[in-house]
This record gives structure tokens, C-alpha cells and sequence, in this order.
């Protein structure tokens, strides 16, 4: 349905649409550009400049973009300068059936969703703004990702000058984890254009800050305080922090020179988290677990949308009531979920109606 807008764009000739022969050549073109010349499909279509043959290429989602690729020259230029890298099982046509599906079948899912992308990687000519890779193996698989081809895509989206980046990891062994590598970030042609950062189930070992980052999403990474607290130092733009289950992290200091910050996310998954020390001065919307509940949150008297967490205390309501007042006079939302205590009342309520 996404080509069909395109289709009647080029108005193809009777017969011949972008659809049906993205259907017959689909499966060979997300696997690179291995199809011959001479037997690709041929249209007539308008005579348009190369950068408008790149915009119509990039509206399209990225399978789709793969499988327009086998139309014409300009469309298979146009896949190897594709901005928008999302790789997934899914975008890269590797669902896993619902039956008779054993392991042997997920390494071989694995090994071939590396090597698809690997030579998608090889044969782009850059221009990527966009970077996504998602990993997901059981502890009962076999196979092991080559982090050295992610180290390869890895420097091929910095270098391109890539916006967003996303890297979603979930090893088999969990003793074992992906060393980011840091140094391409902080290279001279690293990462002075990203925005945006996510990175899950990994080591991030930052050697300074990124000058254009807004967001940063830290999940399951194993990142020291000082570290952290280096690299925000010396990241003046940015506007959102999340963190979850970054266990290294005992004391988070927020430092002053975050002028831009206004969103703080920390889930509750980080256990060993005992203080939060907040010097941003326009900090204004914060959501935390019950675990750093009763802590100072540092400078909170701007802050106005508050959203706090708890599965297991029973006494949050009255702590909020106690203290928020006076700590953070310019509150205006309020979202409290305290699962302990409707747990503890609903208990006191049977015990109530029994006795009764």
C-alpha cells in the first residue's frame, strides 16, 4: 500500500507497476544490490533531477525503499544513499513463525540478519540520519553477533553524519557485554551531528560530551557516575536524560551547566541509585522510582509535572504530602502510582469486612 501513492506519481505504463515487480524481486534486493542490470524492470517516467528521486525514495519505509530499488537506476541509487537505517528481524522481512520454530532456525535467523546488513552497510554511500540495530538472542542459542561488523556499521553511520542512533542489544551470555566504541564519537570526523543517543545492553564508556545531543537514553548500561557525569559536563544541549537500570550509578549529579535540561526519566530498575544531585536550573518535568523517592532531587523548585513510582513501599502518599510542598512549590501535576499501599488497603479492607 506504501508504493502506491509512488506508483501513481511515475504513472507507469499499463501493465507495469512499481508494486509487482517489487514483489518478484523483493527478497533478492534486501539482501544487496546483487540482481544484474539487465534484468531489472523498465519504466518511463519523468526526467527528474537525482536529489527529488532521493526525497520520494526516503518518504517510502525502508522495505518498501528495498524492494523499489529493483525498478530502475535511479531507485537503486537512490536504496544506497537511504537515510533512515532501521534494522530489526522485522523491518528486514525475518518474523519468526509461531510454529515449529527451534533454535537451530533463530541462529540461522541471526546469521543471516548480520550478513544482510552487513552488505546493506557495504554498499551505502552515505547520508544516513538515521541509525537503528536491534539484537535479540536466547541464552539457548548458539550463535554469537560479531561485534566487529557492528563496530564496521557503527563507524559508516558516524562518519556519514548520522542524527539518531539507536543500538537495542540482548546478548546470550549475560556475563559478557558490547563494548561501545567511544572513540568514534569523539574522533574528528565522529559524532558532532548527533541528536539523538539510545543505547541498551552494553558498555558506554564516554571520554567527553556530544555538542549537539538532545537525548539521551541510557538502558541496562554499564556507565560509571564519572563517567557519566564527565560526559554531561560537556553536553551543553542537552534536553531529556533517561535511565534504567544503569546499576553502576550510586549518586547521579546533574551539573549546572545543563541549561537546556527539562526532562528527567529514572526507572526503577536502578536499585543502587541512593541520591540525586540536580544543578540544571530549568529542570521542569521529572519522573522517578520509589527507590529515589525520599532523597533530595537537588534545585526541584522549578519542576512542575512530577511522576512517581513504587511497587513495594507502603508509606509514598505520606511522604509526598510531607515534603513536595515546600521542596517544589511550582508543582502542577502530580501522578503518583503506589501499588504497596492500594495492596496494603485492600488487605486492611478484607481484614475490615471479615471481622464485620
Amino acid at each position: 500500500m506504501a508504493l502506491l501513492p509512488l506508483q501513481r506519481f511515475l504513472s507507469l505504463r499499463r501493465g507495469t507497476s512499481i508494486a509487482s515487480a517489487a514483489k518478484r524481486k523483493g527478497s533478492s534486493c534486501q539482501q544487496g544490490d546483487n540482481s544484474q542490470d539487465g534484468k531489472r524492470m523498465r519504466f518511463s517516467g519523468p526526467n527528474l533531477p537525482m536529489d527529488v528521486w532521493h526525497h520520494i525514495h526516503s518518504l517510502l519505509p525502508m522495505r518498501d525503499a528495498a524492494r523499489a530499488s529493483c525498478v530502475s537506476h535511479a531507485f537503486r541509487y537512490s536504496w544506497r544513499c537511504y537515510p533512515n537505517l532501521t534494522f530489526s528481524k522485522s523491518t528486514m522481512g525475518l518474523d519468526e513463525p509461531k510454529k515449529y520454530f527451534n533454535w537451530s532456525q533463530k541462529d540461522e535467523q541471526n546469521f543471516v540478519l548480520v550478513n544482510r546488513i552487513d552488505q546493506i552497510m557495504k554498499n551505502h554511500l552515505g547520508g544516513i540520519k538515521t541509525f537503528e540495530f536491534e539484537y535479540y538472542n536466547s541464552c539457548l542459542a548458539t550463535s554469537k553477533l560479531d561485534t566487529s561488523k557492528l563496530d564496521g556499521w557503527l563507524q559508516i553511520a558516524v562518519t556519514s553524519g548520522v542524527e539518531e542512533l539507536e543500538i537495542s542489544l540482548s546478548l546470550a551470555n549475560k556475563t559478557e557485554h558490547y563494548n561501545f566504541p567511544c572513540a568514534l564519537l569523539f574522533a574528528r570526523s565522529g559524532g558532532n551531528s548527533i541528536r539523538s543517543l539510545h543505547l541498551s545492553g552494553c558498555a558506554f564508556r564516554p571520554m567527553a560530551g556530544l555538542g549537539c545531543l538532545t537525548r539521551l537514553h541510557l538502558y541496562s548500561v554499564h556507565i560509571t557516575e564519572e563517567e557519566l557525569g564527565c560526559f554531561l559536563s560537556n553536553s551543553f544541549a542537552l534536553e531529556e536524560l533517561d535511565l534504567m537500570d544503569c546499576s553502576d550509578i550510586i549518586h547521579l549529579k546533574i551539573p549546572c551547566l545543563l541549561h537546556r535540561l527539562s526532562k528527567l526519566d529514572v526507572e526503577s530498575d536502578c536499585e543502587a541509585l541512593k541520591v540525586i544531585e540536580n544543578k540544571a536550573p530549568n529542570l521542569c518535568t521529572v519522573s522517578i522510582s520509589s527507590y529515589v523517592a525520599h532523597h533530595s532531587i537537588g534545585d526541584s523548585l522549578r519542576v512542575k509535572d512530577l511522576e512517581m513510582r513504587c511497587l513495594s513501599e507502603f508509606n509514598l502518599v505520606h511522604h509526598v504530602c510531607a515534603k513536595l510542598p515546600a521542596s517544589m512549590p511550582n508543582l502542577e501535576i502530580l501522578r503518583i502510582f503506589s501499588v504497596g499501599e492500594v495492596y496494603s488497603k485492600l488487605l486492611d479492607l478484607i481484614v475490615r469486612c471479615r471481622r464485620h
